[in-house]
């Protein structure tokens, strides 16, 4: 038997897609609970890999699931928004206390 066929070449190791691990059910539940970040925590300790890698990897993912990928952009999109109400109830609470207190 030839090394050839033991070992793929070099160039073919180096173009092999960072993707064609799937994720692991644990980070595929982590991304459906809308914690991208624990996935990709997952991701990096599971496979191995830095942290660039794990992200790329996740959002490839990602990419490959519509409906999950909109569910998470819609709750990101729902945090951001109360925030702001938060905010602005800080602030005018904030205004108001010092209208009355001078």
């Amino acid at each position: 038997m030839s090394r050839s066929t033991l070992h793929p070449p070099i160039a073919e190791i180096s173009q092999q897609s960072l993707f064609d691990r799937p994720l692991s059910d644990a980070a595929v539940a982590a991304l459906w609970r809308g914690q991208v970040i624990d996935a990709i925590t997952l991701v990096r300790k599971e496979q191995q890999v830095d942290l660039k890698e794990a992200k790329a990897s996740v959002e490839a993912y990602l990419r490959s699931q519509p409906a999950l990928q909109h569910r998470i952009e819609q709750d990101q999109s729902d945090a951001r928004t109360g925030l702001f109400r938060w905010a602005m109830l800080f602030l005018l609470g904030g205004a108001g206390l010092l209208y009355f207190l001078m």
